[in-house]
This record gives C-alpha cells, structure tokens and sequence, in this order.
C-alpha cells in the first residue's frame, strides 16, 4: 500500500495554501514537503497539483483525491485520539480473574470504591478455580497465590501480600477429643481438607528447617474454603487454612490455632499481567488500588463470620 503519511503531507499542503506555509505549520522542510508529493503523483500517475509561482492550484482529480485525504487523515487523528485519551486517564473495558475465595473473602469488598474512583471503567471479574493465562486469554489482570520458588514465566507479578496456612479446630472438638500432644495424634482425627491426588492426603507441615508430612484420610474433601471453615467452625473437623480468612474467628476463640511454631510455607498474592509497557492506565489503577488495601488488612464490609 501507499504511505499514508504522504495522504496526510498532501492534505496539509492544501489546507495550508501552499509548501511554505505547510513546511512552517508542520516543521518539515519545504523541499521535503515537495518531494513527497511529487513522488505520490508519480505514483498515482495523475497531476494533482498545478503549482505557479504565485499560487497552488488542484486539478479536478485533485480536488476528489483531496476531499478523500481529508476524511482518511480526520479518521487517523481520531484513532490517536483514542489511544491518546485511553492513556490519559483510567477507561475503557478492565478485564480480572480471580480465586473465588481471594474474590469473596478481599476483592470483592474492594469493588464499590473502585468503581466509585473510576466511573468510566468497566470492569468484567471472572471469578473461578482454573488457571488462567493472559497471555493466552483476554484477560489484563490474574490474581493468584503462588508458593515459592516461584515458576519462571514471561508474566509480570506483582506482589500484594502473603498468607500461611494454618492448622486450625474449634473449642467444642478440642473439648470432645482432647488437645492432640503431637503432630502425628491428628491422623487418627476427622480432617478437612481440599482436594488432593489419591485417597489418602498429605500436608507438608514446616517448622524452621524442620519439615513434617502428616498422612491422613479426610472426612471432609472440597475446594471451597468458606465450607471448610464453616465446618472447622462447627466442631466437625481439623482443617488447614490461610491464617488471613480465619483471623476474625481466631480473634474471637471461634477458632483454636493447633501447634503454632508448625506452618506451611508462606504464599505470596499476586497480580500478574502481560507487560509493563504500555500498561493501559485501568490495569495501573486497579493495582495501585488493591496495593492500598492489602489482604488481611480491614476492608469495607469484609466482616467475616
């Protein structure tokens, strides 16, 4: 195709009467301005320029191929400006995906002032278990828990906090079956956990440098970690849980921490995306906002039972 610069360069030639005033209105010499669009009519194979010493005058061709330049050049500036106004300030569509327990327990209490904030932002938040890739997907933001080392990825994460795992039970099991005296006891204990591969689970318990892998067959196997609270919170059950979504209950003695020196290994929340360059000003501004607001730190109507 033809450069469209030189549709642009023609244009400006004639709205400004003449090279001259076109070269001084655009900061192009005049013996450039000449050249490009003798070599445009080359191309074409028409005159579209009768040039004199005292005036510039368009051919009847000219004048057709003018009054399409000015609509093509008017549709070109009006697709900068869109880019121009979408990096101005935070619009336009901002697509998320999140855990759905990150989701209900932090994000969403975080939305209403977002949107608040940023009223020509319209965010779309997907909220599911599987794995999502943006590179892959048209998604511009990934929340996630990750646990190191983390994998090596073309992915920018950046970091929003950290939560451990905990073991936790209620009073009323501690007072049916006792305190346990060791990690191993609680084998023999009814265990809540999340899925895992295979009958029997394991959780890989971590002390400084000691590490303890407990074995067991759980009563209780779901990816939700809302239910599995609310059956740890009913006596029913062991369960091993970030510590930031029990906090309230642990506060309170709903929730009894089992061995404290014995975690796993800390998770980091992150938001990863594609690139840095050209973060459109939506995507920076929902980060700067999560940022402010950190997991585990109070937030509007995140009272949890």
């Amino acid at each position: 195709m033809d450069d469209f610069n030189d549709l642009a360069l023609f244009a400006h030639v004639v709205q400004q009467q003449g090279f001259s005033a076109a070269s001084r209105h655009l900061g192009i010499p005049k013996s450039r301005l000449s050249r490009r669009v003798a070599q445009l009519e080359e191309r074409l194979g028409v005159r579209l320029l009768q040039r004199s010493s005292r005036r510039l005058l368009l051919t009847h061709v000219g004048e057709q191929f003018y009054e399409r330049c000015q609509a093509t050049v008017a549709a070109g500036e009006e697709a900068f400006d869109v880019v121009r106004q979408a990096v101005a300030r935070p619009q336009g569509p901002l697509r998320v995906s999140a855990p759905f327990t990150l989701a209900q327990f932090w994000l969403t209490p975080l939305i209403p002032d977002f949107m608040r904030a940023f009223p020509e932002v319209r965010l779309s938040l997907e909220v599911s278990h599987r794995r999502v890739d943006p590179l892959q997907e048209n998604v511009d933001v990934v929340l996630r828990v990750r646990r190191p080392p983390f994998e090596d990825s073309s992915l920018v994460a950046r970091p929003l906090g950290r939560t451990v795992d905990v073991l936790l039970a209620s009073p009323a099991l501690l007072e049916r079956l006792g305190t346990p005296a060791s990690l191993d006891d609680l084998a023999a204990w009814p265990m809540l956990s999340l899925p895992d591969t295979g009958e029997r689970h394991l959780w890989r318990l971590e002390r400084g440098r000691q590490v303890h892998e407990l074995g067991f067959v759980p009563r209780l196997v779901t990816d939700d970690m809302f239910a599995l609270r609310h059956v740890a919170l009913q006596g029913l059950g062991v369960a091993l849980l970030p510590e930031i979504l029990c906090r309230d209950a642990l506060r309170e003695g709903r929730l009894v921490r089992l061995f404290p020196d014995w975690a796993c290994t800390a998770s980091e929340i992150q938001a990863a995306f594609a690139t840095r360059r050209g973060m459109l000003p939506a995507v920076r501004a929902f980060i700067d906002h999560l940022l402010a607001h950190p997991p585990g730190a109070p937030q509007p109507g995140a009272g949890l039972s």
